[in-house]
């Protein structure tokens, strides 16, 4: 059913980025906002996780994560320290394992260097298939996004969050190389396209094309029209043919209803589609082939917070 969570975990916070300590107030404050941030994309009860050791690493002047999120301190403001609090109180409390011990690794090539309990806990579910994110507070420049780090025993890829905008991109990976299950592809959905809302009742049943032929067709067609449906609208003041021009400049093939197609009443109708008691037409579509596999959506709905409804998984409709 869209929208269901997955119950597993993927994001686990590297407590090594927490040193803050050559920070001023000033400074301290910045970095906290980006690190809020960061967790507020991921800290849901159930995708993000941190090592029970993390609690007692320095943050800031003798300042605990645990003391940060709990402990009246004039540095840090009020509002900020109970949001910390909270998110941190989303995540799942890992308590590391013999195969979380931290060791030397080098990370896209540079020099041998001591990773955290949290990195090393994410490089250990990363080496037996798992996608994995390490999410790092970019105290100074690093790595981020998919990246190779070199064990003493194997080569393990792993993702880097050290920016929320990297949150998305990550999940839409996961898709294609955990080869998600059609079963489980809408456990993920929220997380990777957070400005799309779901029918109940889609299916890949109702495409003519295998499960393995549409899925990764379909995480790029949901990603981009995500990422840039609604912007491309407003920018181009409703131009449709210049909204198509931007998708077809990322490979894909979108197009409003004919008027042909709206003059058909039978046809038109078929484009309506109810989410939460209110119908709603979708009038766009994207296709996977110029015969068949159709995704139609609707234009971005205000009361839905400008979010498009992903409406109809289908073959074919009429015209």
């Amino acid at each position: 059913m869209p929208g269901e969570p997955d119950d597993d975990y993927r994001v686990v916070l590297d407590e090594g980025s927490l040193g803050w300590s050559h920070l001023t107030d000033a400074g301290l404050r910045d970095i906290l906002g980006t690190f809020l941030e960061l967790l507020e994309g991921v800290a849901d009860g159930r995708q993000a996780a941190f090592m029970d050791v993390a609690y007692e690493t320095e943050c800031w002047s003798q300042l605990t994560l645990f003391a940060l999120a709990c402990t009246p301190h004039p540095a840090v403001p009020r509002d900020e320290r109970v949001r910390l609090a909270k998110l941190l109180d989303k995540c799942r409390v890992l308590e590391p394992q013999e195969e979380d011990l931290p060791q030397a690794v080098r990370v896209s090539g540079g020099a041998h260097t001591e990773v955290s309990w949290g990195m090393s806990h994410a490089l250990a579910r990363a080496a037996v298939g798992r996608a994995m994110s390490c999410l790092v507070v970019p105290v100074v420049p690093g790595p981020s996004g998919w990246t190779t780090v070199d064990r003493d025993t194997d080569q393990v890829e792993i993702h880097i969050m050290s920016d929320p905008a990297d949150a998305t991109g990550f999940w839409r990976e996961v898709y294609t190389r955990e080869n998600i299950l059609e079963g489980q592809f809408f456990t993920l959905s929220g997380s990777a396209f957070p400005e799309l809302i779901f029918e109940r009742s889609l299916g890949f049943h109702r495409f003519k094309g295998s499960y393995a032929e549409v899925m990764p067709w379909l995480v790029q067609l949901l990603g981009a029209i995500n990422d840039h449906f609604a912007d491309a609208l407003s920018e181009h003041a409703g131009d449709q043919n210049q909204v198509i021009a931007r998708f077809s400049a990322l490979g894909l093939n979108v197009s409003p209803e004919s008027p042909s197609t709206k003059k058909n009443g039978k046809a038109w109708a078929q484009r309506l589609v109810t989410y939460k008691d209110v119908p709603y037409r979708c009038e766009w579509h994207g296709k996977r082939l110029w015969s068949h596999d159709r995704v139609h959506f609707s234009l971005p709905i205000p009361e839905q917070g400008g979010r498009i409804l992903i409406g109809l998984f289908v073959e074919h409709l009429g015209t």
